[in-house]
């Protein structure tokens, strides 16, 4: 008879305990994407839906990473409109298989992993591309890719003194800079204008919705400046795009896919992009020259998910939390 099929069924709180500490997430996705640059990696483009239209979307997004023994599939939703419902507008669950059996292992909340590797990703983006010790980081978007950011960039970089803060609403960036007040050597400000959270700053991160204009400037983006756009399309107008002397992204089929969707006037300049992949392996450069200005996408790839995913499963497994059930 074969062997019943015992699932480890975590929630967000079993997750957030078993989990690495930041330092340590961001050390897994930097081996994730070396990984990838060494070929061990299987990740396809995001598969799409948007059953309202192209602001609201469930993502697909299995992955396998070889070199990390991690294989599975996160499914991921977001519907703006669920706040007036008095919902999550985001959601996510993660899927584990056995590497070798291909047998599922654990469904676990996806959530907080989605916003842990998200902000590792960019502290990551930070670490090869910035320029050295960035004191002045600006956020556009203030929800929890913003907080997950700063907090990374953190785990990095001792050197952040000044953080802007700009979203749509007053009481949402006042409620942030409350909230991440007491977690680092810095000075918060909420401010009102876009601008004054991009012009000047070493670092800009945005985690915007997809809105029908684009509040970044490219005039506005100062020498030097990395900006992440975490919401991949949804920030910057087409002037920031042309200002950028390179592009680097962790995965170009998603970029494409999002370009086609929401950015289809606009191509993908080849020959100022580079990947993600091949600066943190070696093989290519990151930041070349303290002036130039970079874009980088971090587009969100299940490969991450999954090497961050199988390390919390494993810690889970031997912390016995969670709780398990059998599927067979």
């Amino acid at each position: 008879m074969p062997t019943a099929i015992r699932l480890l069924l975590m929630s967000a709180d079993d997750v957030s305990h078993a989990a690495p500490s930041l330092r340590e997430i961001i050390d897994i996705v930097e081996q994730a994407y070396c990984c990838d640059a060494r070929g061990e990696v299987d990740v396809p483009a995001k598969v799409a839906l948007h059953p309202h239209g192209p602001q609201s979307f469930l993502h697909a997004m299995p992955a396998w990473v070889g070199g990390l023994g991690a294989l599975g599939m996160k499914w991921v939703s977001f519907f703006p409109g669920n706040a007036a419902r008095g919902q999550v507008d985001s959601s996510a669950l993660i899927v584990l298989n056995d590497p070798d059996t291909g047998v599922p292992v654990a469904i676990m909340e996806g959530m907080w992993i989605t916003y842990a590797r998200t902000g590792a990703c960019a502290a990551l983006a930070a670490k090869y591309c910035a320029n050295p010790a960035p004191r002045r980081i600006g956020l556009v978007g203030c929800g929890g890719l913003g907080e997950w950011s700063l907090r990374c960039l953190a785990a990095v970089f001792s050197s952040i003194e000044e953080v802007y803060v700009a979203s749509r609403h007053p009481e949402s960036r006042a409620a942030f800079c409350a909230r991440m007040h007491g977690e680092g050597n810095w000075t918060l400000v909420p401010v009102d204008d876009v601008r004054q959270a991009v012009e000047g700053m070493d670092i800009v991160i945005s985690s915007v919705p997809k809105l029908q204009t684009h509040p970044v400037h490219g005039a506005w983006l100062s020498t030097g400046t990395l900006m992440i756009p975490l919401d991949v399309t949804g920030s910057w107008d087409d002037s920031v795009y042309a200002s950028a002397q390179r592009i680097v992204c962790d995965h170009r089929g998603n970029l494409e896919l999002a370009f086609q969707r929401y950015r289809p006037g606009l191509d993908i300049d080849q020959a100022r992009l580079v990947d993600m992949q091949d600066i943190v392996s070696g093989d290519k450069p990151g930041r070349m020259s303290a002036p130039e200005r970079i874009l980088a996408f971090m587009t969100g790839i299940g490969s991450i998910d999954m090497a961050v995913a199988w390390e919390v499963f494993r810690r889970a497994d031997k912390q016995n939390r969670g709780q398990r059930f059998a599927l067979t």
